[in-house]
């Protein structure tokens, strides 16, 4: 039987056959209803990719890519790998229970139910929230407001930069700068105050830093590094922030900084994993890292930027030299970076109906498919979890059926029947 693996070269297909590699479905032969399983299709998890993960809601988008990180942490290099998931909704912290509810199926697939080792981490502000509620979690973390630009800031509490309030922020950051490394969201206030600026002017931007402070998410530090642990699935959960206005807006600061931390640490390793390689030492310095976001389209939008769009189109564009990997899901390709979309190397596309959304895709079309694409989504069959992989490395699409997951997925439909 000819195995199938996508995101992967000819040359790594020749030295390293399907080490590094998962199963994350079948490939599917024939059209609708008359569609069956045929081989398993393994994705390439060793090499850097930026991978697309598209589908209207309720088609296995958030799904699916639980399925990935699943592959990830069971993969035969996952000790050189690192996986952190945005979680935007609080549906991830269920991967370390066993999706038992599945064991019928699972086992059609010569898999059983397993938990993973996933850490759910939250904002330390956020603690006492998530303890009334029971929510579980497993660590904290902060974020120092010195990290921040003056351009992100602004970016977070939608500012433009030539307006007195911009101007007045500009030359807050660029004094505290100046003369120190390290400032909180106080010194930011008392050092509006310094400033002779019309009353209004100062007032206005000193309120939006004293919401920023009751986000609960600064601290003194940013401890973002313990998310790159060697082998470590983090799950970064976001969903509190849903509540507030400026929700978006923090998970972007979150989101921007950790990709410009990860993507600055990623580059030094790399210069220093050549040195090693030349002396034939083959650990590398740090794992190869995962980022997969979901509502990806918020983050690195179409129109417009948020804190996140410069430090994630870099990843989009220089990623694969370092080693850092991203995984960019959304309902609405269409809404999404043309830059994220047009570097993808994979596409998962569930299916999709709006028009402008199966347009952005049929935009990155390659010239090895020899259909539209909405021809391919529409010979799928009807059945939860199909979608089309495009590969740029294979130059192929494979109609695919996603297997089922073998952790619990807190992200299904509820109902109103009694059980």
């Amino acid at each position: 039987m000819p195995k199938i693996s996508v995101g992967r070269d000819d040359e790594d297909r020749e030295e390293h056959g399907l080490k590094g590699t998962g199963v994350i479905g079948k490939h599917l032969v024939g059209e609708k209803q008359e569609a069956h399983k045929a081989n398993p299709i393994h994705f390439d998890l060793a090499r850097p990719h930026v991978m697309g993960l598209f589908g209207k809601r309720g088609t296995g988008k958030s799904y699916s890519m639980g399925t990935i990180a699943e592959e990830i942490q069971s993969s035969d290099v996952s000790q050189n790998l690192s996986t952190i998931i945005i979680d935007s909704m609080g549906i991830y912290w269920s991967m370390t229970r066993p999706n038992n509810r599945a064991a019928t199926l699972l086992e059609d697939w010569d898999m059983k139910p397993k938990g993973f080792d996933a850490k759910t981490y939250i904002p330390e502000g956020k603690v006492e929230e998530f303890e009334s509620q029971e929510m579980p979690y497993d660590d904290t973390f902060t974020l120092n407001p010195a990290d921040f630009t003056s351009q992100e800031w602004a970016m977070a509490f939608n500012i433009e930069m030539n307006s007195k309030q911009g101007i007045l922020l500009e030359r807050v950051i660029s004094k505290l700068k100046d003369n120190t490394d390290n400032y909180s969201i106080d010194d930011i206030i008392d050092a509006i105050r310094s400033f002779d600026f019309p009353k209004d002017t100062e007032e206005g931007l000193v309120n939006r830093f004293m919401t920023a402070q009751e986000w609960g998410v600064f601290g003194e530090e940013s401890s973002l590094e313990k998310f790159t642990q060697r082998g470590e699935l983090s799950v970064v959960d976001v969903s509190a922030f849903g509540e507030i206005a400026s929700g978006w807006s923090v998970r972007s600061l979150i989101v921007g900084l950790l990709a410009k931390r990860i993507l600055r640490k990623r580059m030094t390793a790399r210069r220093i994993e050549e040195i090693d390689e030349m002396q034939n030492i083959a650990e590398n310095e740090m794992p190869i890292t995962w980022m997969m976001i979901d509502e990806a389209h918020e983050f690195l939008p179409a129109e417009g930027k948020t804190p996140a769009s410069n430090p994630l189109l870099r990843w989009v564009k220089i990623g694969r030299e370092p080693g850092v990997s991203l995984v960019l899901a959304t309902q609405q390709p269409a809404k999404l970076h043309p830059d994220a979309l047009s570097q993808c190397d994979l596409v998962l596309s569930h299916r999709l109906t709006a028009k402008q959304d199966i347009d952005a895709l049929g935009e990155i079309m390659q010239t090895y498919m020899r259909y539209d694409l909405k021809h391919y989504i529409d010979s799928l069959p009807d059945r939860t979890g199909t979608g089309l992989i495009l590969d740029d490395n294979s130059e192929r699409v494979y109609p695919v059926q996603m297997r089922p997951r073998k952790s619990w997925h807190a992200g299904g439909t509820p109902d109103a029947f009694d059980e």
